[in-house]
């Protein structure tokens, strides 16, 4: 969204604070075709909270990564997210791009936390707004000093910067490119550290919201009930059974976190139906690695009482070429989406 560069090839850099995964997708006569797609686990603490904490370790670990699937390319498009990028929709009155390009600083300061001097700062018109000659924008700063790490760290390893975008709409980009349905969707990605919801219908972003809450909650919650490292919390957590730890103890503990996810999901779905009671909810599509932690769409779907399902990143890709065992592709499906919503990108894209 900040950058970018003439070339149009790229892969899709997916920088997440557990793993980081690549695809590489090409466009044959209006057919998407999934070339390569990988995933490796990474250390932690080298990414918190979306800042890189050391470059160096994750600089080598993206080189193993990609020099293990033979990608040649140095063209990427990553995401940045966390507490140091903003996204605010908003209303204002109606302007030409041109025009709000040249008062974007002095609009932002109204809504960005930060020094805008410190922050790079790209907008969106995304069309009329509700009151008669208003438009509703999408406004988004990311830190400065953030980028900068990113784009050092990617050169450091040969790799350019083409496109640096946001996780939510990442997420909203692969969405649109599989599912054709004009119907109001929430999408959910769970992260490690942050919850990022976006409202949806058709192309059009209608609420953005992030909650701080994650998986590493519920990891950190079986760590406090037994003694364990957090390699054994997290496969604790997604396989529901140890010898660490009794079934009922887990389940007290995975219910419990599941409760407050869903109570502040539910929150956030009744505030947008009361603002727009015109534009029902259809169906919440959850994203990210904790949304595999069992039971979580039955209670979902039961407390929304809205149908809860995977949002799938790969229904629309010819996949005939990329030797991917499809048991494979099923199981990362949620935490391949925002690479996915990346790897569709192409540099000079708005």
């Amino acid at each position: 969204m900040f950058f970018r560069k003439k070339h149009n090839q790229l892969i899709g850099l997916d920088l997440g604070s557990h793993t980081i995964k690549y695809c590489e997708l090409i466009e044959k006569k209006r057919i998407w075709i999934l070339k390569g797609f990988g995933m490796k686990t990474i250390p932690r603490d080298i990414i918190q909270e979306g800042m890189v904490r050391d470059p160096e370790v994750l600089a080598k670990e993206i080189e193993f990564l990609l020099k293990r699937h033979n990608v040649t390319e140095k063209n990427v498009a990553i995401s940045v997210s966390g507490f140091s990028v903003i996204v605010k929709r908003i209303t204002m009155s109606q302007m030409t791009d041109a025009e709000l390009r040249s008062r974007i600083n002095y609009e932002a300061e109204q809504y960005i936390p930060f020094d805008i001097n410190d922050v790079n700062l790209d907008f969106q018109i995304l069309g009329d707004g509700e009151k008669p000659n208003t438009m509703n924008v999408v406004l988004v700063a990311a830190k400065k000093d953030m980028v900068i790490d990113y784009i050092s760290m990617l050169n450091s390893v040969g790799l350019n910067a083409a496109i640096i975008d946001v996780d939510c709409f990442t997420l909203q980009n692969i969405y649109t490119h599989n599912y054709s349905s004009e119907e109001t969707v929430a999408l959910i990605d769970i992260g490690a550290s942050k919850t990022n919801i976006n409202i949806i219908q058709g192309k059009q972003s209608l609420q953005l919201k992030d909650l701080s809450i994650g998986g590493d909650t519920l990891t950190q919650d079986i760590r406090n009930r037994i003694d364990c490292s957090y390699e054994d919390a997290e496969e604790i957590k997604f396989l529901g059974q140890s010898d660490l730890m009794s079934q009922e103890d887990f389940q007290d503990v995975k219910t419990s976190a599941l409760q407050y996810w869903i109570s502040e999901f539910k929150r956030t779905i009744d505030s947008f139906v009361t603002a727009n009671p015109d534009k029902m909810i259809s169906k919440v599509l959850l994203s990210g690695g904790s949304s595999n932690i069992s039971g979580f769409y039955q209670s979902m779907t039961e407390e929304l009482k809205i149908p809860v399902e995977p949002l799938n990143p790969f229904q629309m890709f010819d996949m005939s070429s990329s030797n991917l065992d499809p048991e494979f592709i099923a199981k990362v499906a949620p935490q391949a989406c925002v690479c996915m919503g990346l790897g569709i990108r192409r540099a000079g894209d708005k």
